[in-house]
């Protein structure tokens, strides 16, 4: 049930009281005497109908009541934020008089308000295509993985838009990106990646510009949106997981669109993911589906506000197996689409082109070479938690401090371990079915004066064990000679290190396994 919101701020006593006739007045005013003209970082949009006293608006968990006949300006504060965020809902009378009340998600009736007033510059396109037909145009697939690791790996996509007032094309090209990159580079067959978005297969339109979105992912003919993302249809994309997944197999989660607290009242985490028809999904559900599957490990990737609420959950679900989890924002925040602004949510542009190697144009961005190499350790693969990590430092709102992006792995290090293509490693079996080499882990991590390396080496070979800082550099070598088979261990003085986060890469012929190393 919606709580109705009655607490207003009355607005008075402004010098020479203004006569507004127009809704598009209305909006003017609001620019004028709350803003005053600084409409840096916020959007004014007005219902383009006039309201009554009495009248109740519906929000997305709240009603509001008009205090008095006149308009319904909405004033939006973080306008390229997703919601929910703090925004104003600001009543004008025909004598001018102004009523605001604070609220963190705007009307039900968005598609009807008309846009007056924004910091956002108009994004010109001359290409003649839409966002669909751009994204096809710039992708080429860079494969990094084999159809027999792809035969282990399993991904469910949710994107629930909320309505199509809300639903943005930034959500779809989330999705569109995330799809191809694991169709194309780390070649998932088309029935394991089940996508669950907005409205599914209808063909009415679902996005806020209009459009209805095309199903078919990548343009190979057949649909890659399976479910809608309603309450049912995400049940049904776990459902189709659960049927297909195993003990040998690994589950890559993504998720975007809108945020929440999902309970009213009580702290963070207690968060929801908003879906299609105003339908949501709250951590706690999360929480036991995640418990009710088996897998051999599972992995998190979320953009929406106040996604990091669900990392608890996530690590909680998945304790029987290895799992890693990476948000864009912490519990009680809003997330940010930010410089890739309209096309993409800036931190889930950056995590998955980390994975891909390179991201599309979006914005004023040109698109094309990464900031960095994300690959820090060197050993071919983008590990979760090296995404996760090139994500935060080139999400400029991460870096601003106004998103705080959320990151987990258990047991600690296995981040390191895992990939879109599955368990990091290249090891093969000798004719005893015995491994070459394997099972690094470290002995005192969090590191204080000495730390202990172990690893096992199942036939005589080379092995050189290298520390790495987060920015890819050499930090020291640990090892560099032939060992025999068998369990061995190193001492590493590790004293006289910094502060920070520091990688461990353990590489033989056949072989390479990397973990980290927290010194505080």
């Amino acid at each position: 049930m919606k709580s109705v919101l009655v607490i207003l701020v009355f607005l008075a006593g402004f010098s020479g009281a203004t006569a507004v006739s127009s809704f598009r007045e209305a909006a003017d005013l609001v620019y004028d005497r709350i803003l005053d003209n600084d409409i840096t970082g916020k959007a004014v949009s007005v219902l383009d109908k006039p309201v009554s006293q009495g009248m109740v608006i519906d929000s997305w968990h709240d009603e509001v009541t008009a205090p008095f006949d006149g308009y319904l300006v909405l004033v939006d504060d973080m306008v390229y934020a997703n919601w929910a965020h703090p925004c104003r809902w600001v009543f004008v009378s025909s004598g001018g008089n102004m009523e605001t009340v604070k609220m963190m998600t705007p009307p039900d009736d968005l598609e009807h308000m008309e846009v007056v007033h924004t910091c956002i510059p108009d994004h010109v396109d001359d290409s003649g295509n839409g966002q669909y037909e751009n994204f096809l145009e710039w992708f080429k697939p860079n494969v990094q993985s084999t159809s027999e690791r792809a035969a282990h790996m399993y991904a469910l996509i949710i994107s629930g838009g909320y309505n199509k007032s809300n639903n943005h094309i930034r959500y779809y090209g989330d999705v569109q990106f995330i799809y191809n990159v694991l169709a194309h580079d780390y070649l998932l067959p088309d029935d394991h990646i089940v996508v669950c978005f907005a409205d599914g297969t209808n063909s009415a339109p679902d996005q806020s510009g209009g459009l209805n979105s095309n199903p078919d992912l990548d343009n190979d003919g057949d649909n890659d949106i399976i479910y809608d993302a309603t309450s049912a249809g995400v049940e049904k994309g776990f459902s189709a997981i659960d049927s297909m997944i195993g003990a040998d197999d690994h589950l890559f989660i993504f998720t975007t669109d809108h945020g929440d607290e999902g309970k009213p009242g009580n702290q963070a985490p207690e968060v929801i993911l908003n879906l299609w028809n105003k339908q949501s999904y709250d951590d706690d559900k999360y929480k036991t589906k995640l418990s009710d599957m088996t897998y051999a490990s599972c992995h998190a990737a979320m953009e929406q506000c106040f996604s990091g609420g669900f990392l608890l959950e996530h690590i909680g679900g998945t304790s029987s197996s290895p799992s890693t989890f990476a948000s864009a924002a912490n519990g009680t925040e809003s997330s940010w689409a930010g410089k890739t602004y309209p096309e993409y949510n800036e931190f889930i542009y950056y995590w998955t082109g980390a994975m891909h190697g390179s991201v599309p144009p979006a914005g004023d961005l040109s698109g094309g070479d990464l900031p960095g190499n994300p690959d820090l350790n060197g050993d071919n693969c983008v590990s979760f938690f090296e995404a996760f990590d090139r994500a935060k430092a080139w999400d400029t709102y991460a870096q601003s401090g106004k998103e705080h992006p959320q990151w987990d792995d258990d047991p600690d290090s296995c981040g390191e371990q895992y990939y879109l293509g599955g368990k990091i490693s290249t090891a093969i079996e000798d004719d005893s079915h015995q491994p070459v080499t394997g099972d690094l882990n470290l002995s005192g991590n969090p590191l204080g004066l000495m730390a202990t390396v172990n690893f096992t080496m199942g036939a005589t070979g080379n092995v050189d064990i290298t520390v790495y800082d987060m920015y890819g550099r050499v930090v020291e070598t640990l090892l560099h000679e032939e060992l025999s088979p068998g369990r061995h261990s190193i001492k590493w003085n590790a004293g006289g290190l910094a502060s920070g986060v520091y990688i461990i890469r353990f590489e033989t012929a056949d072989l390479v396994e990397t973990l980290r190393a927290v010194k505080f």
